[in-house]
């Protein structure tokens, strides 16, 4: 039978952790498991580690380069909120080819910034520099990439760490984009601004708005992994024990 050098080094490391006391590893095709565990993670590595890791939300993006409709722009002082809230449904590791797909759903994403087009335009949206808000409704986000393990020489203890990783996004409520500094603007134009931005709400997701996201997403996957770095393959996935279910009898008693 044909097993991975991956799945060896796994079930050897394995092996290694349970000679030094660490804690008991879900086993990694156990979704449940593992996705408590992912879920667990990703709550602490937002909310932040006192010594280790900053908060991360509000999020801060320092600029963003994009095009939209053919014209360049720049996103300056960017913030986004919302990812404390998000949540992980599900996180599949897979043992063969050591890879991983992150699951997060998002109830509202909000991202503020300042926008400046580097060229003309004849599309409203795109003539002026202002400071706008996008806020996203029911918004999916799928990381994927590849991990390994490694063992830690003073603790031998194996741990995870993230090799690479990617970003897919997906909305599945509204987008609103509205304009920050409208009482500065030309009532008019910035009247056709938010209007053009919010026609045409699938291009300025595609374009503009999954550009925030995907940022923010690596910022979120280079503290994962500094986290999983930090805390061994027990403490990231713990093995839970089973509920224990009391008999209906006890409970109606």
């Amino acid at each position: 039978m044909y097993i991975s050098k991956s799945l060896w080094l796994l079930l050897a490391l394995i092996s290694t952790c349970a000679a030094h006391g660490c804690k008991k590893i879900c086993v990694l095709d156990n979704l449940e498991c593992v996705t408590r565990g992912g879920f667990d993670v990703y709550k602490n590595v937002v909310k932040g580690v006192k010594g280790l890791l900053k908060p991360i939300d509000p999020l801060y993006i320092n600029e963003i380069d994009g095009v939209i409709e053919s014209v360049k722009y720049k996103l300056t002082n960017i913030t986004m909120k919302g990812l404390k809230d998000c949540t992980v449904t599900k996180l599949k590791l897979n043992v063969t080819d050591s890879t991983f797909k992150q699951y997060l759903s998002c109830p509202k994403l909000m991202s503020h910034f300042h926008f400046k087009a580097d060229e003309n335009s004849n599309s409203p949206a795109l003539r002026l520099k202002y400071y706008a808000t996008i806020t996203a409704y029911d918004y999916d986000i799928l990381n994927l990439g590849k991990y390994s393990i490694f063992v830690k020489a003073h603790e031998n203890r194996p741990h995870f760490f993230i090799l690479n990783h990617e970003t897919k996004t997906h909305i599945k409520g509204k987008l609103v984009f509205e304009l920050s500094d409208s009482c500065v603007m030309d009532s008019r134009i910035a009247n056709e601004t938010e209007t053009y931005m919010n026609q045409h709400w699938k291009e300025t997701e595609h374009s503009l708005h999954s550009y925030i996201v995907k940022q923010a997403m690596d910022i979120l996957i280079n503290n994962i992994d500094i986290y999983i770095r930090a805390y061994d393959m027990g403490e990231v996935l713990p093995l839970h024990k089973p509920l224990i279910r009391k008999k209906w009898w006890l409970v109606h008693q």
